[in-house]
């Protein structure tokens, strides 16, 4: 039993292996030439594997490309962002950690980010496993929105959903693509993004005043 058993962890190791070695490739190679322009004959080359390989690790590129999404969204920084987010009861702690977490994300995985972002109007496949990304995204910083609303550190006249719209504008993808562009280290875009999002959620008065309405 504990031959078999140390057999099959080893097996599954290397499955493993492959599989990151074949969703590496195939990231790297659609951020390169494009997502409609990389065949998976090209993907099991540049990984050194055989074509049916990368069928029965993963399966096609509809599946390589949903994959890449789901890796990226199942990044251990969001989850770790959501727990210390719930931890907090201050509002601009909670915009320092949520623009330091989420940067640290799109850092990451930004090759993912940018084939996902270019090709998708014009594939489906594309399409599908950027809105899978987008809306686990968009549903951690609906939770960082819902904790500062539920907290009283929003401004009288935001509502909860408007709350939300402002989390997504500052810290959506769009946003940090911008600050990436414009060739910003991390810290200062970090720093920036927080405070723009604090001037527009946070009452000048501190939470008070979003629940008796004074100022």
């Amino acid at each position: 039993m504990g031959q078999r058993a140390y057999t099959s962890r080893l097996r599954a190791q290397k499955a493993e292996q492959t599989r990151r070695a074949i969703l590496t490739t195939a990231r790297d190679l659609f951020a390169e030439r494009g997502y409609g322009r990389v065949s998976l004959a090209t993907i099991a080359a540049e990984a050194d594997v055989a074509l049916n390989t990368v069928y029965s690790s993963i399966g096609g590129k509809p599946a390589l490309i949903l994959a890449l999404a789901k890796d990226s969204a199942d990044d251990e920084q969001v989850d770790l962002t959501r727990q210390q987010v719930l931890a907090t009861d201050d509002g601009r702690e909670i915009l320092r950690l949520t623009a330091v977490g989420t940067g640290k994300v799109i850092e990451r995985h930004a090759k993912t980010l940018t084939v996902l972002m270019d090709a998708r109007n014009s594939d489906a496949d594309v399409a599908k496993a950027a809105d899978y990304k987008m809306g686990h995204y968009r549903g951690l910083l609906d939770v960082i929105a819902d904790r500062l609303f539920d907290l009283g550190e929003v401004r009288a006249e935001v509502t909860r959903e408007q709350a939300r719209d402002i989390m997504w504008f500052y810290f959506g993808v769009s946003s940090w693509s911008t600050v990436r562009e414009l060739g910003w280290p991390c810290p200062r875009a970090t720093a920036w993004l927080a405070a723009q999002a604090a001037a527009a959620l946070l009452p000048q008065g501190g939470r008070q005043q979003r629940l008796t309405g004074t100022g």
